[in-house]
């Protein structure tokens, strides 16, 4: 899969969004914030080991699960 600038990719294995900021010969470079540091990083990766973002992606469970254990709650109630 060819990637393009601008492009918000991931880690095929999972983790957070990565944004394209250049295509080159030796991989692809990424940009993101890393929380933990109050930082933005950025890295070369494989083509091979990305794939696009798809908002369906974003694994973040805990508000999902406080939605959920929300809505159990008025079920139940």
């Amino acid at each position: 899969m060819s990637f393009t600038v601008g492009d918000v990719v991931m880690l095929k294995s999972g983790g957070p969004a990565l944004t394209v900021t250049a295509v080159e010969s030796e991989g692809v470079t990424v940009v993101w914030y890393a929380d933990s540091e109050d930082n933005f990083r950025t890295t070369v990766l494989p083509p091979e080991t990305l794939i696009l973002f798809d908002d369906e992606d974003d694994l973040d469970l805990d508000d999902e699960d406080e939605e959920d254990d929300g809505d159990e709650e008025d079920e139940t109630a």
